[in-house]
């Protein structure tokens, strides 16, 4: 899933600003497998729309953790969404990627990627219509 995923990625984003570079790559081939795991051990599919989301928004969190940058805190009412336990098992796994970065990921890093498995857990768990 990695390699192909982040070609997409940096096919999607050549033109702008920032392209994907190689450190990019090297740091979103440490991040997006433990963002796999965490989706695998939890049942989370991922279709095509949902993982270049997830890719897009690994991209700028792996750039965040090198600048050692952090996003302003975000309403709190946003963790209502997100299903119980989801928040531990993220922080896990953002704390697995960020320790030896020596990055402390803050609750809105937290919140915003458990966001995304939330979305997709949800989209996965809709009726499909019948025809």
């Amino acid at each position: 899933m990695t390699t192909p995923l982040i070609e997409r990625l940096a096919q999607t984003v050549q033109d702008t600003a920032r392209p994907v570079t190689d450190e990019d790559r090297a740091d979103l081939t440490a991040f997006l497998p433990l963002a796999q795991a965490y989706a695998d051990t939890s049942g989370i599919v991922f279709d095509g729309t949902r993982s270049l989301a997830l890719a897009v928004h690994a991209l700028a969190f792996v750039r965040r953790v090198r600048d050692a940058e952090h996003l302003d805190a975000l309403d709190d009412q946003l963790a209502a969404e997100v299903a119980p336990g989801r928040m531990a098992a993220v922080r896990t796994l953002l704390d697995t990627y960020c320790t030896p970065r020596d990055f402390p990921a803050r609750d809105t890093e937290v919140l915003l990627l458990a966001l995304h498995f939330e979305a997709a857990a949800q989209l996965q768990h809709q009726p499909t219509a019948q025809a």
